[in-house]
């Protein structure tokens, strides 16, 4: 699929300013939920009026999913609002809101989630692959406030785009110190980050990674796989590296449970990824490619059920620049 943002792993996010996000912060701190959430709701109306980039890659992203789920209604107004409203609950996670998410809101789907949490009482660490689709956070601020009903406090290491999402990680580090103290840099990954996601592996942690982003330092190196039926890119690194510690391999998603905007009920899934995992060295590149597979079916599953807590707002299936002539051809080394 060809496009002018194919760049658009480099892009940063659309509000290009750290106000927004005190200001909701400050909101949920002394005003009643239902305040922030119209504040909210009315700035969502604005972007959608005023940011071309944001309202276009929404109706793209629901043009692509009608065709994968043909009951679908085009509301690209909804896909924003609920976007603007998942900040709000990521905000309210890590601050301390007169109004804070119950536990008992959260409903934790018995797929795999008990495996995970007889696992981690073991002290067995876990790669786990999250995504843009619905809000992850909910369940990362559970895990710190140990609510997961696992014995041993577990460590937790998170790979994320600082860069990307600049101003909204500053909000977040300023309202709660403690979020960056377990966050790796996406695109400062070093021999010494390694040995940090393998100590937290060792230790009977998790490591945390989306698998639906690529990294611009390496945006040579990807792999194509069809999602909702037509060709994208997705990180090669993020498989690799979760071949490469050796352990346990989960997707988790949080989604709100209704698409009424002010719901505060989510749901929680937690599926063990099923690709067999060869050691050797010659089937390696085939396990990872399988790997990103069931991630991207994965994704169309959620996708089809909570079709507008999609937030990836930008041309998800454009290829970068260099690969759009070979975008069919599979994995791209990059060397």
């Amino acid at each position: 699929m060809k496009s002018n943002d194919t760049q658009w792993f480099a892009k940063k996010e659309a509000v290009h300013s750290m106000f927004p996000y005190l200001l909701t912060s400050w909101c949920l701190r002394h005003f009643p939920r239902f305040f922030t959430n119209f504040i909210v709701w009315c700035a969502s109306l604005f972007y959608f009026i005023f940011d071309k980039r944001a309202r276009s890659a929404a109706i793209q992203y629901q043009k692509i999913l009608k065709e994968f789920n043909p009951s679908l209604k085009i509301k690209p107004l909804r896909q924003l609002v609920s976007f603007a409203l998942s900040l709000v609950e990521k905000i309210d996670c890590w601050t301390n809101s007169k109004n804070p998410i119950p536990f008992e809101n959260i409903c934790l789907h018995d797929d795999d989630v008990q495996e995970l949490i007889s696992q981690l009482n073991e002290k067995r660490g876990a790669f786990i692959f999250i995504s843009h689709l619905g809000n992850f956070e909910i369940l990362r601020s559970l895990a710190t406030a140990h609510k997961m009903g696992v014995q041993n406090e577990v460590a937790l290491t998170v790979i994320s785009d600082n860069e990307i999402s600049s101003n909204f990680s500053k909000v977040l580090q300023k309202i709660s110190p403690q979020f960056f103290e377990n966050t790796v840099d996406i695109n400062e990954i070093t021999p010494a980050t390694m040995e940090k996601f393998m100590d937290t592996i060792s230790r009977g942690g998790l490591v945390v990674c989306a698998g639906d982003r690529i990294s611009k330092n390496a945006s040579q190196r990807i792999l194509a796989q069809n999602f909702l039926r037509t060709p994208a890119p997705f990180s090669y690194g993020a498989f690799f590296l979760a071949l490469l510690l050796d352990a346990p391999i989960y997707f988790i998603f949080g989604f709100k449970k209704t698409n009424l905007f002010f719901s505060r009920k989510f749901e929680m899934y937690v599926r063990k990824a099923r690709t067999e995992i060869s050691s050797s060295r010659k089937k390696r590149e085939e396990s990872i490619k399988n790997l990103c597979a069931e991630y991207a079916r994965t994704l169309e599953e959620f996708c089809k059920i909570y079709p507008y807590q999609w937030y990836n707002f930008f041309d998800f299936w454009a290829f970068p620049a260099e690969d759009s002539d070979e975008k069919n051809s599979g994995e791209k080394s990059g060397k």
